[in-house]
This record gives structure tokens, C-alpha cells and sequence, in this order.
């Protein structure tokens, strides 16, 4: 038995089962996207914009750690199937402004439908409670969004 496994093949290390875990859902989430015609970088963006509105083209790149040049062609992919709309900063004419077009919002919500499946697939073995725990565990680490509300009563809130 290696040092770095249990006698049950689970890694010792954390780091190595968050990226197991992490590969199977990059791959069902790939899997669920491809035939809405997305891939998990147009939906990161779309994403940003329904949570912070029409946002200005670097400052998008700059949120997402994206280059300028990858930016502009994820933005063209996304303007071509119009779920984005670019326009002129009206303050700044430099600038342009990102936003999420109707279509976009419908695309996401199909998207939504998609990765709840793709959840419920691979969380199938936890209860409500244990997934709230572990979405919250999750947003501890500032990789997710914000917690939602499960139910559970936090220990200071109940004395």
C-alpha cells in the first residue's frame, strides 16, 4: 500500500480527491454543455455578467484571469450565437461594455437545468444536509458563491 492512499484506494491527500472529483465533473459538465453549444469558459462569462450586469470588456478579462486577445474571441464566440451584446461605453467611449443578452438568459437557464443534473449525478450519495455542508465547506475556500440558504440553523444564531 503506498503512503499516499488508504487501504480503501481514497487519497490521503485532500488536494489529490478535490481533483479526481474536479476532472469527473469538468467531463459530465462538458458532456451536458456540448449540446446546448457550450463550453464551460462561455458559461464562466455568462455567468459573471447575470451576477454583475453589463461589465466593462477588461474589466471581465480581468475578473475571468483572461488575456485581452482570449477575451476578445471568447466574446466574439459568444456574440456570434448572440448571448452577449458589446457596446460603446456612453461615459467612456473607449470602453465597451458587456452584456448579457435575452438569449443569453435563456441559454442559462437551460445551463442551470443541466449542471442541477450533473449535481444531483454526482452528489447522489449525500443528503440535503450533507450537500449544504459541503457547498458551504466550499464556500470557505471563496471557490464558489456565496452559501445558500439550507435550512440549517448556525450555532450562534440558535443561542
Amino acid at each position: 500500500m503506498s503512503s499516499l492512499t488508504t487501504s480503501s484506494d481514497v487519497p490521503v491527500h485532500a488536494t489529490v480527491l478535490i481533483a479526481r472529483i474536479a476532472r469527473a465533473v469538468r467531463q459530465r459538465f462538458e458532456l451536458t454543455l456540448s449540446p446546448l453549444g457550450l463550453r464551460q469558459r462561455h458559461v464562466v462569462a455568462l455567468s459573471y455578467l447575470r451576477g454583475h450586469g453589463p461589465t466593462a470588456q477588461q474589466m471581465l478579462a480581468d475578473r475571468l484571469c483572461m488575456d485581452a486577445s482570449s477575451m476578445v474571441c471568447l466574446l466574439n464566440e459568444l456574440e456570434d450565437h448572440d448571448l452577449v451584446v458589446r457596446q460603446r461605453d456612453r461615459s467612456d467611449r473607449r470602453r465597451a461594455l458587456v452584456e448579457l443578452s435575452t438569449q443569453g438568459e435563456l441559454a442559462l437557464r437551460e445551463v442551470d437545468r443541466a449542471l442541477q443534473a450533473v449535481e444531483d449525478e454526482i452528489l447522489a450519495g449525500l443528503s440535503r444536509d450533507e450537500r449544504c455542508v459541503l457547498h458551504g465547506l466550499l464556500a470557505r475556500l471563496h471557490l464558489a458563491e456565496p452559501e445558500p440558504d439550507c435550512g440549517l440553523v448556525d450555532s450562534d444564531e440558535a443561542a
